[in-house]
Order: C-alpha cells, then sequence, then structure tokens
C-alpha cells in the first residue's frame, strides 16, 4: 500500500479528482475566504444531516461555506485540500471529515503547512496527530457510550417482553451490522453494546456479525442474506451501528412480513435498536419497526464546529464557556441520549 506521504505527493496528478464544491449563500460583511468543510462522503445519511445542520448555523451567522464531497476517495480529498488551501490567503480555519479513518495524517500535514487552523469532525483522528499541531481541534462523540445505550435499550426490551426470547433459552440470539473494517467507531460501539449487556447480566448468542459499511442498501442486502442462511426463527434481535443500516434492516425484515409499522402481532417482529437518530429512524421508533436509537446529536456538533469557526475568524480565545461543552486536549465530545418512544418527543 502506498505511503500517505507519497499519496498526497500524487493527489495533484490525480485524474478526476477535481473540488466539487458549493458555496452556501451569505450575506454582506462575510469573511473574505469562505470556511471550507471537506466530507468524506454526503452520500452517509448521518454526514448529509450534519451538512444541513452546518449551513444552516452557518447561513444564521453570515459565513460562507465552501463544501467539498470526496465521496470516499482518499486521493480525491487530498487533491481537494491541496487545491483549496493553495488559495486560502487569509488562514480562515478549515473542517474536516477525513476520508482516512486513521489519523487524518494528510489533512493534518497540509493544514499545519498553510498555517490553517484545522477542526476534524466524525472521524477522530490519532491523539499523537491531534497533539502534533496547536490549532488542530477534534469535535465528534464517545463511541463506547452509543454501545452502552444501545445496551440498555435491549435490557429494557427484553424485561418488558420476555417473549421476545422465542426459543426460551435465556439467550439473546442477535445479529450485528457493523460500520466500516478499520473505523473506531465501529469497534468501539461494536464492543460497547456487547461489554454492557453482559456486565448486565444479559446472555448474547452471536447468530452473525458482518461489516454493512454504514449503507442502508448494503445492510438490507445482508440481512437478505442472514435470513436466508439462518432463518428468522433464529433471530431475536438486530443491532446496528448506525441508523441507515439499521432502516436497511428493517427494509429486509418487511418483505418477509415482519416489522409492519403499527402492528401489534409480537410474532412477526424482530427488534432492530440504531445509532444517530435520523429523522427516517425517529419514524421508524414511533410506529414501532424499530425499538429505538441513539441520538449522535448533529445539531449541537454542527454549533460546536463553528463556535470554534467564529472563534478564530474574531481573534477571540476559544474556551469551554464560549463553546458550550468541555475541551480536553483540544477535544470536545457531544454526549449521546437514548432514544426509545418513552422520550422521542424531546428529541424532534
Amino acid at each position: 500500500m502506498k505511503s500517505l506521504s507519497k499519496l498526497f505527493a500524487a493527489a495533484a496528478l490525480a485524474v478526476g479528482a477535481a473540488v466539487v464544491a458549493q458555496p452556501a449563500t451569505a450575506a454582506s460583511g462575510d469573511a473574505s475566504s469562505p470556511v471550507k468543510v471537506f466530507y468524506y462522503s454526503l452520500n452517509d445519511l448521518f454526514i448529509n444531516q450534519l451538512s444541513a445542520s452546518l449551513q444552516d448555523r452557518a447561513l444564521a451567522n453570515h459565513i460562507k461555506l465552501a463544501q467539498y464531497d470526496a465521496n470516499d476517495d482518499l486521493l480525491r480529498q487530498i487533491s481537494q485540500l491541496q487545491t483549496a488551501l493553495s488559495i486560502n490567503r487569509d488562514h480562515t480555519p478549515i473542517l474536516v471529515n477525513p476520508v482516512d479513518t486513521k489519523n487524518g495524517t494528510a489533512a493534518l500535514r497540509a493544514a499545519r503547512q498553510a498555517k490553517v487552523p484545522i477542526i476534524f469532525f466524525n472521524r477522530k483522528p490519532s491523539d499523537e496527530a491531534l497533539k502534533s499541531y496547536q490549532d488542530a481541534w477534534y469535535v465528534g462523540t464517545n463511541p463506547s457510550s452509543a454501545g452502552y445505550y444501545q445496551a440498555e435499550i435491549v435490557n429494557d426490551y427484553f424485561k418488558a417482553n420476555p417473549e421476545a426470547d422465542k426459543n426460551k433459552d435465556g439467550a439473546i440470539s442477535y445479529v450485528m451490522l457493523k460500520g466500516e473494517a478499520g473505523h473506531q467507531d465501529t469497534s468501539a460501539r461494536s464492543n460497547g453494546f456487547v461489554r454492557n449487556l453482559v456486565d448486565a447480566g444479559v446472555k448474547l448468542k452471536p447468530v452473525e456479525s458482518v461489516n454493512a459499511n454504514w449503507s442502508q442498501a448494503t445492510a438490507q442486502n445482508q440481512m437478505v442474506n442472514i435470513i436466508e442462511r439462518n432463518g428468522l426463527a433464529n433471530i431475536e434481535l438486530i443491532v446496528c451501528n448506525n441508523d441507515a443500516m439499521a432502516l436497511g434492516a428493517v427494509m429486509a425484515l418487511q418483505a418477509e412480513g415482519y416489522n409492519v409499522p403499527d402492528s401489534k402481532d409480537p410474532t412477526k417482529f424482530v427488534p432492530v435498536v440504531g445509532i444517530d437518530a435520523l429523522p427516517p429512524a425517529l419514524d421508524a421508533v414511533e410506529r414501532g419497526t424499530m425499538i429505538g436509537t441513539v441520538l449522535n446529536d448533529y445539531s449541537s456538533m454542527a454549533d460546536v464546529m463553528m463556535r470554534i469557526t467564529e472563534a478564530y475568524l474574531n481573534g477571540e480565545v476559544v474556551t469551554d464557556d464560549l463553546i458550550g461543552y468541555e475541551i480536553k486536549d483540544k477535544v470536545i465530545e457531544i454526549p449521546y441520549v437514548k432514544v426509545t418512544n418513552d422520550n422521542i418527543d424531546q428529541v424532534r
């Protein structure tokens, strides 16, 4: 595999890596250079929702945005960064959701060379990378706590619905649909779910655990195959690392006549739980096709990102009071919130 430094050097020659920018409408009096936002993929439902929140927040504060979609292509994102930073003459901060899930080294190197502040979001660089540049930040979450809240949702559900243990063996036979292999959130969310249920004394029996790469379509296809291999009678729970995959799982179940909206037939239902609290997932929880999700607060994440950006634009110091959250070594973690029908009105 090529090193990132070689990829960085090759990016300028990469065919098809042209910048795709979508400047937001802005009022007069904006910063002379737009704030540039780099996404790993706007096809990701969560990232798409975060993008919308960020645009709303910027527009409300008369800040121009230029958005770049790498479409999950590292070379493309490196080329976008190089091109954008070559014309950034006033050190306006950049916001980066890196394609490189390991450490974001290429993006950080580009920002440091251009002497531009960089705010990573949603995908956390290594602590070593963050500490290597005084103007590097991260805004995101503690992914293991999302698994913890999923475990709480599942534990509460099976206590309230003992018939959900279809074979009466005292264990939950579950399918896990995981995100991207190598992504820190994939392992943290998955391990957090299992660890916290085991700590609560719940017995688990894995049926299958597969990567569906955060994708609704991939998850749906994976679940169709898992159902064919194992049969629905042997699946008592589907736990998903995000809502897009949970919605894909629900679609596969509905093709079998299960998890029909507003159905009261417990024999035709498999509990499904996700993470993100996307609007379609909240609808699914409300209509009874999912048992719950965990709010990944994209609105607050966007707000914090813009508060840090505004502080740089205005020459202010970034403090806990300024952004409304505790800062630990340039890292700001937005808390997750458990979502079921009991509190869904508070989340909408």
